[in-house]
């Protein structure tokens, strides 16, 4: 109901974002797009990672399918301890200008794990380092045997090469800081996702899915899922964007190397306000709390972290 009334969301339990790419364009860089497109200051974890389906077909639900993807598809394991922020290097000035920067080409990815040589090494140490291992119970199955006996110890199952395990056994038995489903974010936008109407095809690795997810914040663990469309043809339909300023965002994408938003709904969020539902709360607080210095109080907070109630025009909101 906030949402609806207050944050300029039709659904009242979404925010949208329409906008064009630069072809070329890693996912990456579109991460800092995000960043702007919904308000957040770059200040928390995140992932791109596939749906559930298309993971598990891929790596067949085993410890060997992941690995033989790694370095082509999926992030080594010690990527998330050295280096994904290989260029969070914002220090002082307009963030603004910064994230700017960020997602205008030309892209050039500067990370080192990725590159697919040392991924592979990354990951064929992995497999050394925890060459056997002691598979245990999963963590469910302890806490329901937990209420039974109170003195009930994590079983060990068996003793077996990592490699032969199930992704399943191996994640109840150790800890990858990134786990094992995020996406190298050197790759293509338009390599990884299929157009809606497009078929993926099996006997090709990319494109490999219709929706791509965006995972920012593991606390407030806000979702962005993202899906590709070969044209405007239903925004044109329904009058949401016109011709001349589809033209318009085109000719800046292609002129500019940067993306351009040509439709939105939803007021911008922000970081640490407990997801969307803790959003609708602060608006709510903000718009109807009976208590006016608590309300100005959310305001001037909201406000520090770069929020704004202000109608914003798609032109600007990157």
């Amino acid at each position: 109901r906030m949402l609806i009334r207050y944050g300029e969301s039709n659904s009242g339990d979404s925010i949208t974002r329409d906008i064009l790419i630069p072809s070329d364009m890693p996912l990456h860089n579109l991460h800092y797009a995000i960043q702007k497109l919904f308000g957040w200051q770059n200040t928390h974890l995140r992932s791109f990672y596939l749906p559930e389906e298309i993971y598990s077909k891929l790596t067949g639900g085993t410890v060997k399918g992941w690995t033989d993807l790694v370095g082509v598809l999926f992030q080594p394991p010690s990527e998330a301890e050295h280096d994904v922020f290989w260029d969070d290097d914002y220090e002082r000035g307009s963030f603004k200008v910064w994230l700017k920067k960020k997602y205008t080409g030309p892209y050039i990815y500067g990370g080192i794990m990725e590159e697919p040589e040392i991924a592979k090494q990354d990951v064929e140490r992995f497999l050394e380092q925890f060459n056997m291992i002691e598979v245990r119970e999963s963590f469910m199955d302890y806490i329901d045997r937990k209420e039974q006996d109170e003195n009930a110890e994590m079983k060990i199952i068996k003793i077996a090469p990592i490699i032969d395990l199930t992704l399943e056994e191996m994640n109840a038995s150790l800890i990858i800081e990134g786990g094992t489903e995020s996406l190298l974010e050197r790759l293509e936008v338009n390599k990884v996702i299929a157009a809606q109407g497009e078929e993926v095809d099996s006997n090709n690795l990319f494109p490999v899915t219709k929706e791509l997810i965006y995972n920012y914040d593991f606390g407030d663990n806000w979702i962005v899922k993202i899906s590709k469309y070969k044209d405007c043809e239903d925004l044109l339909k329904q009058n949401i964007v016109g011709e001349y300023e589809l033209e318009e965002a085109e000719e800046i994408v292609l002129d500019k190397h940067k993306p351009v938003c040509i439709n939105k709904e939803g007021l911008s969020v922000l970081d640490d306000v407990g997801g969307l539902s803790g959003f609708a709360d602060l608006l709510g607080t903000i718009y109807e709390g009976e208590d006016k210095e608590e309300a100005s109080g959310a305001r001037a907070w909201a406000k520090s972290l770069g929020w704004s109630a202000a109608k914003i025009s798609n032109k600007i909101m990157i």
